[in-house]
């Protein structure tokens, strides 16, 4: 969880740029967490505005563009994060800046309807299962230029009980779950009413990038600059382009 305070202390993007050479170099994903709090995700490079243990960079998530460059991360974390901020998109579209293409960003945030959306005075905003089409999967998504796809979106109910009624609890609770599961249309709309709330969304993105042009070096060069300057001339429609370079 990441709080809108002043950082007490600065971390060295260089910092970073270590972690990620030995990330790399050991064949591991790049993964950065943030808003980590003391719960660091394992492997991960911790980002917080407060220094906390197993915080590496001290930093505002609210304060963009982030000291990180761009398209450096294979996952991001955003555990329990969004919900403390009035208003998400720049964090979103920081997240889409410095995620690789293809690159995922876990959510965990909580749903409207349950009773963690409020009890935080410190949370903003709760979302919902579509809250997550607005970056690209559906026609309203022209507020944002951060672009994902929507891997999977999953309901969690929480209800663990205390003593002597925790097994049945637990058993309600798997229940639930599996109608949550198989249902969430139907669940979101109208179970969550009758069952207390859902208690969190568990969501997984994908970034969406367009290509990188890629300038390519020894003998194959002028064969991909030919390939290149064959789909600009496609692009243009200009036919008789391509057969000049065809011929040529």
């Amino acid at each position: 969880m990441s709080m809108v305070m002043k950082p007490d202390r600065t971390s060295s993007p260089v910092d970073f740029r270590a972690y990620l050479d030995a990330r790399r170099a050991a064949g591991q994903p790049a993964i950065l967490d943030l808003g980590c709090g003391a719960r660091k995700a394992p492997g991960a490079f911790g980002v917080d505005a407060v220094s906390l243990p197993g915080v590496d960079l001290v930093h505002d998530l609210e304060a963009t563009p982030y000291p990180l460059p761009e398209s450096c991360a294979d996952q991001i974390f955003l555990t329990h994060v969004l919900e403390h901020f009035e208003n998400p998109l720049p964090i979103m579209e920081e997240a889409w800046r410095i995620a690789r293409s293809n690159g995922r960003v876990l959510i965990r945030t909580p749903h409207y309807s349950g009773i963690y959306a409020w009890r935080d005075p410190t949370h903003r905003r709760a979302f919902s299962a579509a809250s997550f089409d607005y970056y690209g999967a559906n026609n309203y998504s022209y507020y944002t230029t951060a672009r994902f796809r929507v891997v999977r979106v999953r309901l969690k109910y929480f209800l663990e009980g205390s003593e002597p009624w925790r097994r049945a609890y637990r058993a309600w609770g798997r229940v639930v779950q599996w109608l949550l599961d198989r249902h969430p249309d139907f669940s979101e709309r109208f179970l969550c009413y009758w069952v207390g709330g859902i208690d969190e969304l568990q969501v997984t993105l994908e970034a969406v990038k367009p290509p990188s042009v890629v300038t390519a070096r020894g003998p194959d060069s002028a064969l991909v600059a030919t390939g290149l300057a064959v789909l600009q001339a496609r692009a243009s429609t200009d036919v008789s382009a391509i057969r000049r370079i065809a011929h040529g």
